[in-house]
């Protein structure tokens, strides 16, 4: 592939999962590619190698008539994909990072962006691994995060205190974690819904 291929495709990849994360295109969505690489100012083949990775990351998936959808998770693969992230952090115990920083973080930004930047800092010091893992699912979570508030409440506190006891190193720590991620796991259905019911108007097709 020639490095202006190359640099095309990943052009493409980013802008279309900028799109999918920041909700212009929305779950269920239909991605023609055609329409979408005139869109992108591109060729076809550009955004198909681009779809591909973004199917391999689970953020699209296959659709009809050799085109594409956001994907959707059912309720038992969020479950299971909020049981898996809870899993990951378990792994980064006990915190490296600053505790005045990732406590600054969680205090006083919005959840959703709070939770992804207090986790890549918590995350900093682990392995390739985990954290190439932990940042896929978390940019597969990040649609549910962004309604958490309307199901679940006040989780701006609730994550604050997690972090502060994750910072301190607190003997809390695992077991506010665990009730963390099982408070997401029991309302997962409900996240799903709503997340369904916000794409509405924005289903049946992009472009």
């Amino acid at each position: 592939m020639s490095p202006e291929a190359t640099s095309a495709a990943q052009r493409a990849y980013e802008e279309i999962k900028q799109r999918v994360l920041d909700g212009r295109l929305p779950v269920r969505t239909r991605i023609d590619v055609e329409v979408l690489a005139r869109d992108l100012g591109v060729s076809s083949m550009p955004v198909r190698q681009a779809l591909s990775l973004l199917t391999w990351e689970r953020l699209v998936r296959p659709g009809k008539h050799s085109a594409y959808e956001v994907a959707l998770w059912s309720e038992i693969e969020l479950a299971h994909l909020y049981e898996w992230r809870g899993a990951l952090l378990a792994l980064t115990m006990p915190v490296a990072a600053s505790g005045p920083e990732i406590k600054r973080i969680a205090r006083t930004q919005v959840y959703a962006p709070a939770v992804h930047e207090v986790m890549r800092l918590i995350e900093a010091g682990a392995n390739s691994e985990l954290r190439r893992a932990a940042i896929n699912a978390d940019e597969r979570l990040w649609t549910a995060r962004q309604v958490e508030t309307e199901i679940l409440g006040d989780v701006e506190a609730e994550f604050a205190t997690l972090v502060e006891a994750l910072a301190d190193r607190s003997r809390r720590a695992s077991t506010l974690m665990k009730a963390y991620t099982r408070r997401r796991i029991q309302h997962a259905g409900a996240l799903r819904a709503r997340v369904i019911l916000k794409a509405i108007p924005n289903n049946g097709g992009h472009g």
